[in-house]
C-alpha cells in the first residue's frame, strides 16, 4: 500500500527538466524571417528569438539522447516543467514518446 501511495505522489508532482530541452516552434520564426525585408537589419525581436534558439538551430536533433531513467520518470509524472514551460503528460502518448526518442538519437 505504501508503494502505491508513493507512486501516486511521484506521478502527481511535476518533474523539472533542464531548460535546454525546450525549443520554440520554428515555423512561426521561419515565417517571420521569410517576411523580413532583405535590405534591412533584422528586427530586435527576431534577433532575440534566433539567439534564444541558437543551440537548437546549430545542433538540431543531435541534442536528443537515448531514453534514460530521468526521462522515464518524467513521463510517469502528470506534468513536467522545462524552464518556464509547463507541460501536461498524456499517458496515452508515453510509449510513442519513448519510441520517437529512440529514433531521434544520433549515433556517432
Amino acid at each position: 500500500m505504501a508503494s502505491a501511495a508513493a507512486a501516486i505522489n511521484q506521478a502527481a508532482s511535476p518533474k523539472s527538466l533542464e531548460k535546454s530541452l525546450w525549443w520554440d516552434s520554428f515555423v512561426p520564426l521561419f515565417e517571420e524571417l521569410d517576411g523580413a525585408p532583405l535590405s534591412a537589419d533584422l528586427p530586435d525581436h527576431l534577433v532575440k528569438k534566433i539567439k534564444n534558439n541558437r543551440a537548437w538551430f546549430l545542433e538540431s536533433v543531435t541534442r536528443f539522447r537515448p531514453p534514460d531513467e530521468a526521462s522515464r520518470l518524467a513521463l510517469d509524472s502528470s506534468e513536467i516543467t522545462i524552464g518556464s514551460h509547463h507541460l501536461l503528460i498524456k499517458p496515452e502518448h508515453k510509449e510513442a514518446a519513448l519510441r520517437v526518442s529512440k529514433c531521434l538519437v544520433c549515433v556517432y
